[in-house]
């Protein structure tokens, strides 16, 4: 048997950043560090701390993008890898202060995204369980949360579901919870397909479903779906663009994310480019989600 002294290692990453970069610094974190983040913020302070964890073997490139991403940040330049400071964690002190970082997320009046260790929470009719394993996807990113808004609003029981970039397989979840009679969720990242499954398993979906790796090339030969969800990034959005239309139903939608609100006008031309002219645009801080309706 594993006791706690024989579990892998893991570290604490805390950096601080002036306060106007906070949001900029945590989305890139959640979107492709880690699901789980705590914030310090001291009421005077122009700055805000930003702690995490993450498995000892992956540190050094962590440590890597991150001091990139934030020397691009304007005013940044001078930031490097040793702004990030570094603690060593082992067993239950690691999964102690890691499930103290994961909280539950709620969006609008009737969703909430938790971890399996939170109690249920019955005012609440969608309860998404996420076992946060730093794969895209615990409803804290605003792509996230904006794509589970739209498909609780648009989704309709009887719909069969495409989910390319699935994560998690946060947005499958409420498709399924929903009332979809048929889900494929895709990714490139066999982490977050492993999650994906398990994520399915601990909500117990019972739907029909295929969960791939790959991209979209394993939709060849399928029938157009009623909902296809992409939340992927604006350049692999554009080079799919035909074959999302052709993947969607008439008279369904197709929901995109994962996109800046610089990319706007890119993404709209391309879609009047291809006749689609119906659509509808949900923004959250920097990000924009794209609703498009399909004519029949």
């Amino acid at each position: 048997m594993m006791t706690a002294s024989d579990r892998p290692e893991y570290r604490e990453l805390r950096l601080e950043v002036p306060r106007q970069h906070a949001d900029a610094v945590c989305d890139f974190i959640i979107q492709y560090i880690s699901g789980g983040l705590v914030l310090d913020e001291e009421e005077h302070s122009g700055h805000t701390g930003i702690t995490f964890y993450v498995p000892h073997r992956e540190v050094t490139e962590i440590h890597e993008r991150l001091a990139q991403f934030v020397a691009s940040l304007e005013g940044m330049s001078s930031f490097t890898q040793t702004n990030i400071i570094s603690r060593v964690m082992k067993g239950s002190e690691w999964e102690e202060a890691y499930r103290k970082s994961v909280t539950p997320v709620m969006v609008g009046d009737d969703i909430v995204v938790r971890p399996p260790w939170t109690d249920p929470m019955p005012s609440y009719t969608h309860q998404i369980i996420i076992e946060p394993k730093m794969a895209f996807g615990t409803g804290r990113h605003e792509t996230t949360r904006s794509c589970l808004a739209v498909i609780r609003n648009r989704f309709q029981s009887g719909s069969r579901f495409l989910d390319l970039g699935c994560g998690s397989g946060i947005l499958s979840i409420l498709a399924a919870q929903m009332g979809a009679t048929y889900i494929k969720a895709i990714d490139y990242d066999v982490t977050a397909i492993d999650n994906c499954r398990e994520n399915f398993a601990v909500n117990g979906i019972a739907v029909p479903n295929d969960i791939i790796f790959g991209s979209i090339e394993k939709t060849s030969g399928d029938l157009p779906y009623d909902f296809v969800c992409s939340n992927i990034i604006k350049t692999t959005i554009l080079d799919m663009l035909p074959r999302l239309k052709g993947l969607t139903k008439p008279g369904g939608l197709l929901v995109m994310s994962g996109l800046l609100n610089q990319d706007e006008a890119d993404i709209s031309s391309a879609l009047r480019g291809l006749g689609l002219m119906r659509f509808t645009i949900m923004r959250d801080g920097d990000w924009m989600t794209y609703t498009v309706s399909l004519t029949d």
